[in-house]
């Protein structure tokens, strides 16, 4: 027996399909699919509803597009690997070789297709288990429900993901989020879309911010990937880890998406970059990557040049907000510890204020130190009465300098100075007085009559704190281990003990 040989290689359309549906892991990118071609395939704004339902485990996607007829059914619909219809027009669409419509039976077992176009309903199933590889080698089996029967119904397709393949429930929420940031971003359609899930109206996810920055390609990188207009956003909040980057657009159509890497206030970052030369779909090795994991293929030169620029934009916002919030905490810090000074220096001064008064108290009482005293000099904290011309003052006894003449001295020790000694205390009067007197007052010291407090950094060898007699300044060893700050509150120095 001759075996004739085959004339070229063929492809298992089984196999073909089920790997095209690993594309579509989880039920928003599933789900989001659909809603886009309902968007794309129309003539007029459109409205899609979704459906979930928990305790059949299935999802629905109703439109109101412009459906499909069975021409179309046979060479577009159930045809994989094939020109996008639109593009085959000369008329830029989202997708390249129409894989998306088997995204159903990446999270479900069997895709359900009810669609009406031109009062014709035509209705049929395609399931996984028909993927057998003994079964479709070169077919996958469609199930026909209903074949192009008349129908009063209006225009539009009912898509149902049948039979959920994942033991947990169906994410809503998971559709909800992936519809929002992905999907609604495009602006690739001419028409305006209602989108609802569980009756809730859907719209764009808008994450506030605080600041936009623009940069654009110039030079040589333009040369390279093009123009390309980047907008780095920086949010009022922290990022959830799937906001945290740049989502990648090309002609309106959201591409890829570029994760910050793990670094300081990256989690605040976000943004978009619109690069239109990143759909150029002759490039090999391809640009994007071929699992549709939202990533760019670095091993293309255009793609890894484009990421680059991407994220050094992005770092050079990073280390400026980097750097603004250290002068900030700096800045808190030096404030926060002037005050921590200034409470010291209150501390420090109050008690020497009273061990200064008291001393002086006790050096006027002493016998012999009187004529030591400034005459007219104040103690510290009081305001003395000495001799001048602003109002009347009566005389009294007392260890003052008021100026009472006691006669000269007639001491053993000699002759004195011819004055006598000094004495007594001026007290103010409203009667007329030979004594004339005026008001003096001790002046303030600035350094609050004693000691100065600063921080400073003097290693973790040198001593808790240091006094310089010169300044009569106290200055707290901020590297000193026992009281390091290490970030914390500045406040907290008050508890250090400042004994060296």
């Amino acid at each position: 027996m001759t075996i004739k040989l085959k004339s070229g290689m063929t492809v298992h359309a089984g196999r073909m399909l089920l790997e095209e549906t690993k594309r579509f892991s989880n039920e928003g990118k599933a789900v989001g699919e659909y809603v886009k071609n309902s968007w794309q395939y129309t003539d007029h704004d459109p409205t899609v509803e979704i459906f979930v339902d928990q305790e059949n485990k299935s999802i629905r996607i109703k439109d109101n597009s412009r459906g499909m007829n069975v021409k179309e059914i046979n060479e577009r619909f159930l045809v994989l690997g094939q020109e996008n219809q639109e593009r085959a027009k000369g008329d830029f669409g989202r997708g390249e070789y129409g894989t998306g419509k088997v995204a159903a039976l990446g999270i479900g077992k069997i895709l359900r297709v009810r669609t009406v176009r031109d009062n014709k309903l035509t209705e049929f199933e395609i399931r996984r288990s028909d993927c057998d590889a003994k079964i479709s080698e070169k077919v996958v089996k469609a199930r026909w429900i209903k074949e192009n029967e008349d129908t009063a119904e209006k225009s539009g397709t009912i898509v149902d993901i049948l039979d959920f393949r994942l033991k947990r429930p169906i994410k809503i929420n998971s559709i909800k989020e992936f519809l929002q940031s992905k999907t609604l971003t495009e602006t690739v359609y001419k028409h305006k879309i209602k989108l609802f899930l569980q009756e809730e109206e859907i719209e764009k996810k808008e994450i506030p911010f605080s600041e936009e920055i623009i940069v654009k390609t110039e030079g040589d990188l333009k040369n390279i990937i093009g123009d390309a207009k980047l907008s780095i956003k920086i949010a009022s909040k922290k990022l959830n880890a799937d906001e945290r980057g740049i989502k990648v657009f090309a002609k309106g159509i959201y591409k890829a998406f570029i994760n910050n890497p793990s670094a300081r206030y990256n989690e605040f970052i976000f943004g978009e970059c619109s690069c239109d030369k990143l759909i150029d779909e002759d490039q090999d090795p391809p640009i994007f990557d071929s699992s549709r994991r939202e990533e760019l293929n670095l091993d293309n030169e255009l793609a890894k040049k484009f990421q680059e620029f991407v994220l050094i934009e992005v770092d050079k916002v990073r280390k400026r907000l980097e750097k603004e919030a250290n002068a900030k905490r700096d800045k808190e810090k030096e404030e926060a510890l002037q005050k921590e000074a200034e409470k010291m220096k209150d501390f420090f001064n109050s008690d020497f204020k009273e061990q200064e008064l008291d001393f002086q108290k006790r050096a006027a009482k002493a016998k012999g130190t009187i004529d030591e005293k400034d005459q007219d000099l104040p103690a510290l904290g009081e305001a003395k009465i000495v001799v001048g011309k602003d109002f009347n003052t009566n005389l009294v006894e007392g260890d003052g300098n008021a100026g009472i003449h006691e006669g000269r001295g007639d001491g053993e020790g000699g002759e004195g100075d011819g004055r006598g000694k000094e004495g007594g205390v001026l007290e103010k009067t409203d009667e007329e007085t030979k004594t004339k007197g005026s008001e003096k007052k001790s002046k303030k010291r600035k350094s609050g009559g004693g000691f100065n407090i600063s921080f400073d950094h003097l290693g973790s060898s040198d001593y808790r704190a240091k006094y310089e007699d010169d300044t009569r300044t106290i200055i707290v060893n901020l590297d000193h281990p026992f009281h390091r700050l290490d970030g914390q509150d500045p406040a907290q120095i008050q508890n250090v003990n400042l004994y060296c």
